[in-house]
């Protein structure tokens, strides 16, 4: 890499540095201006052995380009230390904040333990109070389930029972019917006889009757011409 390049690649318009000792590396020169401050050998032969696998010539724009990451990756490897010793700093002030800290969630915990214990007290007390008002509140259901149940078995009694005895109000019904329908048929069989019975009496009566008033009329006849007979002989032997 000439001079040459090195002094292409420098960007106008930036403001200048504090002067430096220049290195006599065009390589180093360049690093120079790009990140500001001086390559060591591990960052000029990492630059090199870099820019030889690439195959860069000495007027490439790469160059600048390897140059900035050069920069970063010891950026990025200086980094660890910074960060520790910035921890180292702020380790003292993180424990007395986690201490701080840790004391207000204990007080925090001790208080909400006590809440516990205190929410845990109600609890059990409401608890009581709800199974002794569950009890209370079986007991009526089961009083009233048990009068509801005795209910239940009576009305179904008295209904077996009302069934039965309409059954055999019902069979004694049927078999009185059947006794005075026995009864009326009896009677109007016996009543069919005794009209006919009469009626035989009556017109053996009748028969009787007119043989009666036929015999007193011939009696009658049988007197009647007696008497005129009489009467007759009588004028007869009167007149004689």
């Amino acid at each position: 890499m000439t001079d040459a390049t090195s002094s292409a690649w420098t960007r106008p318009g930036r403001p200048r540095r504090a002067r430096r000792a220049r290195p006599p590396d065009p390589l180093a020169r360049l690093f120079l201006d790009v990140s500001g401050e001086i390559p060591d050998d591990a960052s000029i032969a990492r630059m090199r052995r870099v820019s030889a696998a690439l195959n860069l010539h000495d007027n490439d724009a790469l160059w600048s380009v390897l140059a900035v990451l050069e920069y970063y990756a010891r950026l990025y490897e200086a980094m660890p230390d910074r960060i520790r010793k910035a921890g180292e700093g702020s380790l003292d002030t993180v424990r007395s904040e986690a201490r701080e800290a840790t004391d207000v969630l204990m007080t925090q915990h001790r208080d909400a333990l006590a809440r516990c214990k205190e929410t845990i007290r109600l609890a059990e007390h409401m608890i009581r109070e709800h199974e002794e008002r569950h009890r209370a509140a079986l007991a009526g259901l089961n009083e009233a389930a048990l009068d509801a149940l005795v209910e239940r078995a009576t009305n179904r009694i008295a209904h077996a029972a009302g069934n039965r005895l309409v059954g055999a109000f019902a069979i004694a019904a049927r078999e009185q019917h059947a006794r005075l329908d026995g009864a009326v048929a009896a009677f109007e069989r016996a009543t069919r006889e005794a009209g006919r019975q009469a009626q035989v009496g009556a017109q053996t009566l009748e028969r009787r009757y007119w043989r009666a008033l036929g015999a007193v009329l011939a009696l009658v006849l049988t007197v009647l011409l007696g008497g005129a007979a009489a009467i007759a002989v009588w004028l007869t032997v009167w007149r004689g």
